[in-house]
């Protein structure tokens, strides 16, 4: 690389000042929240062309004695730090004194947006392609990379150290955990520790097998049901909740659910719905209580009497009508999330793990039809894979920072960066990382704080800056307090809580046992007072 990024970052200052977002406040939960915009060269080997990199800052209004910051690097692809900001603000409260900085992946946020035209449209087409070329040309697009990424966090970084003296850690999530990984292998010595949660394994994980791995996390977690007799009981043995799942599925696709074609015509449910809704719930840390309903809901669709109807039409109600929030009119699209630079990176070097060979259309829908719960990324993907300009895999590729000290987290029933990829990246990294799996727990382990387990933000948070915190916090002992059986009859009150939200009764199958025969009655005016 021809441009030293430390003489870079000395000869540049961050000016922070109001951010030039619509719908964000400047204060929030105690927190300053200001932004810096950086010029970087767009290709970091030859310097004749800038872009911008943006990143947003937490500052607690009390001020601290300690000066320690913490990036936290998002995922995607394509996701910007705005989507952070509120998650961050409530896990890590003010009153610990840590001051948080988001920055904006080049291509998303408030840096320099990848877009389909000059409204930065992401909606994909062959005319995008065209214009990408045509806008940035085949090199330049080359440098919406990880590589390009990590330059610019190592830039970002050293320019706030300038200005702020004081301990810098990093905190990545998901794909912010490979980003995190490519900026360690090329900048070793810049932080003194870093933590990955939501871990992507750089030599294994490939995104065409995404929903394949995806719904195996979901069948591992039906399967916990079968470990609970309470939940076990209402199923008949030869149709635990997965094999009920399939049916009800393979039912959508030939127009026979009745329990849906009876009563849910409105929803406009089909197996495609049903597949991303339940692969929703499980996906995140965050989720980590929603997703507890799944196994009632299955059995309702296939019992179907009155009640059921009466809870189904609760749930579909509060669950598909929630407006899709990933996109905000007023920033334009790309603020939140850029798919053009997902599919930039997605394309080039994580569509397929180094020992796989391409994959035609016909299996990639194929694959995601076999599923039980998937998000369906693939198809579009799959759709322009020929046709978009990919860049060159550089050395870095596949590759493993062997930087030390870093600690991952990885949920067990995580669907998106599944655990047994991450424990496979543990095994050949033991000697430079600290792994801790975290039971029952989805993707990006501290979201299950916000459902009251704090054990893993503790571990993150004490990892990060050690003298900072109580040394209790540090010991991985506090797993053992977390679950290891999941609440799918309403046994606890908090399974309780999160039935009376997605059913509106506090337990999820009913107070009955399992009655066998459904109930199919004609389609009559009880349900109009519920709707």
């Amino acid at each position: 690389m021809a441009l030293n990024t430390t003489e870079y970052a000395l000869g540049h200052r961050c000016v922070w000042s109001t951010c030039n977002v619509t719908g964000y406040p400047s204060i929030y939960r105690e927190y300053k929240v200001d932004c810096c915009t950086l010029s970087v060269p767009l290709n970091y080997a030859r310097p004749n062309r800038s872009i911008t990199i943006s990143m947003s800052r937490l500052s607690p209004l009390q001020s601290t004695s300690q000066n320690n910051t913490l990036f936290i690097l998002m995922g995607g692809p394509g996701a910007s730090g705005w989507n952070l900001l509120e998650s961050a603000a409530l896990l890590i409260p003010a009153q610990l004194g840590l001051t948080i900085i988001l920055p904006d992946h080049r291509g998303t946020g408030l840096s320099t947006v990848l877009g389909c035209d000059d409204n930065d449209s992401q909606t994909i087409t062959t005319d995008c392609i065209t214009y990408l070329i045509s806008k940035w040309d085949i090199e330049g697009l080359n440098q919406f990379s990880i590589t390009a990424a990590a330059h610019d966090l190592s830039v970002q970084i050293q320019v706030y150290q300038a200005d702020h003296p004081g301990r810098i850690s990093i905190y990545a999530v998901s794909y912010g955990t490979l980003w995190l990984d490519r900026f360690l292998q090329i900048y070793p010595t810049l932080i003194p520790s870093a933590i990955m949660d939501g871990v992507i394994n750089p030599i294994l994980a490939s995104v065409s097998r995404y929903d394949l791995l995806a719904s195996n996390v979901g069948l591992q977690f039906l399967a916990y049901c079968q470990l609970q007799p309470e939940c076990h009981s209402y199923f008949p043995t030869d149709q635990p909740p997965y094999v009920m799942l399939y049916r009800i599925l393979a039912e959508l696709d030939t127009n026979k659910q009745q329990c849906i074609k009876e009563y849910f015509n409105e929803y406009q449910i089909n197996s495609e719905t049903l597949r991303n809704l339940f692969f929703k719930m499980i996906q995140s840390g965050e989720t980590y209580m929603d997703r507890t309903v799944i196994p009632a809901v299955i059995f309702r669709l296939n019992r179907c009497n009155i009640e059921d109807v009466q809870v189904l039409n609760f749930f579909f109600r509060s669950s598909l009508n929630k407006t899709d929030e990933t996109e905000t009119k007023e920033n334009g699209p790309g603020f939140l999330n850029s798919k053009v630079l997902y599919l930039n990176i997605i394309q080039s070097e994580r569509w397929l793990a180094p020992n796989e060979s391409e994959i035609d259309k016909e299996t990639v829908l194929a694959w995601h039809r076999s599923t039980l719960m998937a998000p369906n990324n693939s198809e579009q993907t799959i759709s322009f894979r020929a046709q978009w300009p990919k860049y060159p895999l550089d050395q870095y590729y596949a590759k493993v920072a062997s930087y030390s000290p870093l600690l991952m987290l990885s949920g067990q029933l995580d669907p998106a960066t599944t655990f047994p990829l991450a424990s496979q990246l543990a095994s050949i990294t033991s000697k430079t990382r600290t792994f801790y799996g975290i039971p029952l727990a989805g993707h990006v382990t501290v979201n299950i704080a916000k459902v009251g387990f704090y054990c893993p933000l503790h571990l993150m948070l004490a990892w990060a800056f050690p003298n900072n915190f109580p040394s209790e916090w540090s010991d991985p002992q506090c797993i053992r307090s977390l679950p290891t059986t999941l609440d799918f009859v309403g046994a606890t009150p908090l399974g309780q809580e999160y039935s009376m939200k997605f059913l509106n009764i506090s337990r999820p199958f009913g107070n009955d046992s399992y009655d066998p025969i459904p109930i199919l009655f004609p389609h009559n005016s009880f349900l109009e007072d519920t709707s």
